[in-house]
């Protein structure tokens, strides 16, 4: 994961964007970015991890390539060697406006237009449904991770520690979700959760994140939340439009067993303006 930084102006080439655990986010041009352990500018060593995150970055590519284009996915143009030997950085296409979460969170924090927090949530559910048609599980669903264009329209980024089905072996589960957007265990051992449930939990909390402007339970600390959604305690959705208010709380009580139900519910309902229960 990668926390996005995303300055008004981004400056020269290799201005740094965003910086995670393992890897910078860095200013290519006015249309992509680069992502990796390291910063080269003119044959010099800008900045630099103290581990390799390679290993990650060719993963990441091949999850870019195994998706294949959408407009709701982020676009991966390659992995470039930006110094001999074998230093790599994964080429992005730049989200001028940064990540849902840094907008949400950014002053004076008031929420957009209701319209257009709709369509952001259709976007979400629309990227999400063509993510899981092409075999793969995001594994790490979150507003931080949730790319922003112009028109407030949104792309899906981050797939370092994405799986595709059937290749479990060569894609292990290296992430996991938030607090606020991990599925309980109800009665389940961790590693028995149904992993669709998961994803489709976290879009929950994704679309309330968006509609309420703010996370689930906001403020907690993490074991907090966590013991909530144990109690089947969920924040209130309250002024929420009912369409999404009812799919939020489908995806909350794993009611869905997919994602193109949640596109449906939303797709099928989209003028719907009466308010949530």
């Amino acid at each position: 994961m990668v926390t996005f930084m995303f300055p008004d102006m981004p400056g020269g080439f290799g201005a740094i964007l965003g910086m995670g655990g393992s890897c910078f986010v860095s200013y290519v041009d006015e249309a992509t970015v680069h992502k990796s352990h390291q910063i080269w500018v003119n044959g010099r060593r800008q900045s630099s991890y103290p581990e390799s995150c390679e290993e990650d970055l060719a993963r990441e590519f091949a999850i870019y390539k195994h998706i294949g284009h959408h407009d709701r996915v982020l676009r991966c143009f390659g992995l470039d060697e930006i110094h001999s030997p074998d230093v790599h950085a994964l080429r992005l296409e730049l989200a001028p406006l940064g990540t849902v979460r840094n907008l949400i969170q950014k002053p004076p924090k008031a929420p957009l237009p209701e319209q257009t927090r709709l369509q952001m949530c259709r976007d979400v559910v629309d990227g999400l449904t063509y993510i899981h048609s092409q075999g793969v599980w995001h594994s790490d669903i979150s507003c931080r991770n949730l790319m922003l264009f112009d028109g407030y329209r949104i792309k899906f980024g981050d797939f370092g520690g994405s799986i595709i089905r059937g290749r479990e072996s060569s894609f292990p589960t290296t992430v996991a979700e938030e607090a606020q957007y991990e599925l309980p265990c109800r009665g389940r051992e961790v590693d028995e959760r149904p992993t669709v449930k998961r994803e489709l939990f976290a879009l929950g909390s994704c679309m309330y994140e968006i509609m309420a402007w703010k996370r689930p339970f906001q403020g907690l600390r993490d074991g907090e939340v966590t013991e909530r959604y144990e109690r089947g305690e969920f924040p209130s959705l309250d002024g929420i439009p009912l369409t999404v208010a009812q799919a939020i709380w489908s995806c909350w009580h794993d009611v869905y067993d997919c994602a193109d139900q949640v596109k449906e519910r939303l797709i099928c309902d989209q003028d719907e303006t009466a308010s949530a229960y």
